[in-house]
């Protein structure tokens, strides 16, 4: 017998619980999704799915365009993570979402928790229409493995740790007015979509969070840079990085020193994110290994979708492309 939840950000006992048992990432905990929620303002639930095989959940945000309405995801690495395998579970979600009434729906899946071969592969692509991958470091070895796996650049700079870590900062109000005062204009700076998923509400809550890690670098009395990390039993995640002009060579030993600290809490691996160009290669000399994001796009009222993308003069057809069209 199957049982189909819809569980909501007013029931956050429910939300936990329905996690029991399955390897999740922050972006499905009820504080992230409450958190992105802040700033969205959008209807967001745990969808859940259970039968006699298995139990599958995906957090989901409802979207309004022209009284209609699509479905995401929350901000966040999460999308369909269960417990066993389900077969036929796509007919049910295909079920699910057209009987609310949804035109279509683009939501991320985490290739650290790989749940994609659920759906049909024609309505998996790339993320952001190309490929795009996470940099992950696996936790599991050794301190000392872990310090032989990065490249000797990496190993230069955390040469001197024992002086470095003079300069941390642990006063997690300090850290919090300094990211507070900051994040706006440094992702600003760096066009990141950071600057405007998240409002201040928002950042203050994740900030506040016991499962959030956070680490700050002082030169010549003030803090200058600040690295945020979360975690859950199954993964932990470099939230953010925010520093000051002269506080960016400290990049390097804030992540080192989540890599020890998520480590000591035993989480098994670090998903450091994505990036492009020098970005990625700054994650990538730390050992980490990439895997790549796909999306899921699906249309559920092929009518409505053809409507609204007439009405916006965009080609419903193209499903390669920005998703869904009539939003672009």
């Amino acid at each position: 017998m199957k049982k189909e939840d819809c569980i909501s950000l007013d029931s956050p006992t429910a939300w936990k619980q329905a996690l029991g048992g399955i390897e999740y990432s922050f972006g499905h905990t009820w504080e992230n999704c409450y958190a992105m929620y802040l700033t969205t303002g959008y209807r967001t639930f745990l969808y859940s799915f259970e039968n006699e095989y298995g139990r599958i959940v995906c957090p989901i945000s409802e979207r309004e365009f022209e009284g209609y309405v699509d479905i995401v995801k929350p901000s966040g690495f999460s999308g369909f993570v269960g417990r066993g395998s389900v077969p036929g579970f796509s007919r049910h979600w295909q079920e699910f979402a057209k009987k609310r009434g949804y035109i279509c729906g683009y939501i991320g899946l985490n290739p650290i928790h790989d749940y994609s071969d659920h759906f049909e592969p024609k309505e998996i692509y790339p993320y952001l229409n190309q490929q795009c991958d996470i940099y992950v470091l696996d936790l599991t070895p050794s301190h000392d493995e872990l310090f032989a796996n990065l490249s000797t650049n990496r190993k230069r700079q955390l040469k001197h740790w024992d002086n470095i870590q003079d300069d941390l900062v642990f006063d997690r109000s300090i850290l919090k007015d300094f990211l507070l005062d900051n994040y706006v204009s440094f992702f600003a700076e760096k066009d990141a979509l950071e600057a405007f998923y998240y409002n201040k509400k928002t950042v203050a809550f994740l900030l506040g969070l016991d499962s959030v890690v956070m680490v700050g670098a002082r030169s010549e009395g003030k803090v200058v840079a600040v690295s945020t990390f979360t975690y859950t039993p199954y993964e932990g995640e470099y939230l953010f990085n925010v520093s000051l002009p002269e506080g960016r060579h400290y990049g390097v030993p804030l992540l080192w020193y989540g890599v020890n600290q998520l480590k000591s809490l035993r989480i098994p691996i670090l998903n450091l994110g994505g990036g492009w160009a020098g970005i990625a290669e700054f994650k990538r000399r730390f050992g980490a290994y990439p895997l790549t994001m796909k999306v899921l796009k699906q249309i559920y009222d092929p009518q409505v979708y053809h409507k609204l993308c007439r009405q916006t003069k965009a080609d419903p057809d193209d499903m390669a492309g920005f998703f869904p069209a009539y939003r672009r």
